[in-house]
This record gives C-alpha cells, sequence and structure tokens, in this order.
C-alpha cells in the first residue's frame, strides 16, 4: 500500500477500514486490465440480446372474418314470391300527388253491372269503354275497360304499350281481417308481377281513405327496354271499393310517363267513383 500523507491520512481515518481495502482491489483490478490491453488480448464480445423471431403464419392465430349481413331498407319488401316495392304502412295517409295540366275531358259515364262501379268516361285519345272480351288483352279477370295506345316498339313496330282503365271484382275473397288497403295492394302486387317487365321497382306514393274502400298508388320504374320501349315508369293506381259482395271491387288506373300529361285525369276518375248497390 503506498504511504499517505498526514493530510489524506485525516480524509480517510473517518472511513472504515474496509474502504481503503476496496481502494486497493480496484487498483489491482484496474492494472490486471491495462496488462491484458497492453498484451492484446481481445475483450469478450458482448453477447447481443436474442433476436425476436416473428411468428410463421402457420403459428399465427386464426381470426375469422365477421360475416356481413345485408340490412335492408326498413320501408322496402322484396320475396322471392312477391315483387320488389317500397310500400307505405297500412294506416299511414298520404295524399295522392297534385299532377299539372287538364287532362282529358270527360264525355260521358262508365256503369260496371257487375261490380257496382260507377265512373267517368273519358274522351279522346282513350278509346270508348267496351266490356273486356272485345279489348286488346282478354284474360278473363275485368269487366269493363278503357285503353290508350301509348307506344309502339320494337325492331319491326310489333310491340304495343297501352294505358288501362280497368274495372273488376278482386279474384279472390277477402280474409277475415283483411282490409280495402289489402285488396289494393293485392292487386298492384299482383300487376307489378305479371303485367310489367321483369326487375320492375315499385314505390308506393299515395295511400288514402276514398268513399267505401281505399285507394293505393305505386310508382312502377321499369329497367330499360331491350327493345327500345321509351316508357321508363309508369303511374298505377288501384282502387279497392267495399260493395257489400264477398269480393270487394276494384277499378285499376295506369298510365306510363310518356302520357304523363294525362295523370291528372286519374284525380278525374277518383272524384267521379260511385258505387251503384243492387
Amino acid at each position: 500500500m503506498p504511504r499517505m500523507s498526514d493530510r489524506m491520512r485525516g480524509l480517510v481515518a473517518p472511513l472504515p477500514r474496509w474502504v481503503p481495502l476496496l481502494g486497493g482491489a480496484v487498483l489491482v483490478a484496474e492494472l490486471v486490465v491495462g496488462l491484458r490491453l497492453a498484451t492484446g488480448e481481445e475483450r469478450p464480445a458482448a453477447v447481443a440480446p436474442p433476436a425476436r423471431i416473428s411468428p410463421t403464419s402457420a403459428e399465427l392465430p386464426v381470426q375469422m372474418p365477421t360475416p356481413t349481413v345485408p340490412r335492408p331498407s326498413p320501408a322496402h319488401s322484396a320475396t322471392s314470391d312477391g315483387p320488389a316495392v317500397e310500400r307505405i304502412a297500412e294506416g299511414t295517409v298520404v295524399a295522392l300527388p297534385r299532377y299539372p295540366g287538364r287532362g282529358s275531358k270527360v264525355i260521358g259515364r262508365v256503369t260496371d253491372p257487375k261490380t257496382g262501379l260507377s265512373f267517368a268516361e273519358l274522351g279522346a285519345p282513350w278509346r270508348r269503354s267496351r266490356p273486356i272480351g272485345d279489348g286488346p288483352v282478354q284474360d278473363g279477370r275485368y269487366n269493363l275497360r278503357q285503353t290508350l295506345l301509348t307506344e309502339t316498339y320494337g325492331p319491326d313496330d310489333d310491340r304495343k304499350w297501352w294505358a288501362d282503365i280497368d274495372s273488376q271484382h278482386l279474384w279472390s275473397e277477402l280474409d277475415a281481417g283483411d282490409s280495402p288497403y289489402d285488396a289494393a295492394r293485392a292487386m298492384l302486387d299482383d300487376r307489378q308481377g305479371s303485367v310489367f317487365p321483369a326487375g320492375t321497382a315499385g314505390e308506393d306514393i299515395a295511400s288514402q281513405p276514398v268513399r267505401g274502400g281505399w285507394l293505393l298508388a305505386r310508382m312502377m320504374r321499369m329497367p330499360p327496354s331491350p327493345d327500345g320501349r321509351e316508357a321508363s315508369q309508369e303511374l298505377s293506381v288501384a282502387i279497392a271499393v267495399d260493395t257489400g259482395q264477398p269480393r270487394p271491387a276494384v277499378l285499376w288506373i295506369t298510365i306510363p310517363d310518356t302520357h304523363r300529361h294525362l295523370w291528372p285525369d286519374v284525380h278525374t276518375l277518383v272524384r267521379s267513383l260511385k258505387v251503384n248497390r243492387a
């Protein structure tokens, strides 16, 4: 141990006896390290921390995709056995829109002896009202019909599109609890699925009471025609009336947008509708 001066001894004296010994040990360790460096002895390589190994795809937990369930519009209904329609719920009253224009002239009155319905007969361009057996379409359901040829189309102009005013009995009796609204809806659903092109989408635009019954109006939006039909949508109205018979009477009016200037005829017919009870 090297000799210490009196000053140094004074500084160290208060310390425990093991402190100088520790200092000596440190000096010895530094000498040893210095000798190793002087002799060229290498320092041990630092041990690198273990690498982080990413799991292989086989080791990753499999996350199943969350199935996406389409949510239909609350007011939209399309079933395998019915047309695609945006409906007005039963009990909700929406008035028939007022369409601009004067419409057709009234030339008389039509009375259907089978249903008891009586309503205005319209003049040109409408044809005169006639029994259904004398009209362009004979399906056995209608009693009277007024027609209007709205366009011819197709490669040879052999296709025809019509506007119609038809009266009939609903083809089936209403079940207990069914209403005139149900009858009008059934009529429009049947027409949309059987008369209009496949892919026609309907939107109910009016639903209102009439004397003794219910009116339901639907805009039929048709897909583009491969044969060149000009009409793309059609205003169709069903008015179901309780005439006291097992099956309600129905007046069906349908006019395409190529003749939208005749849409005011719907109001004329609604205002004129009466029931002649036997």
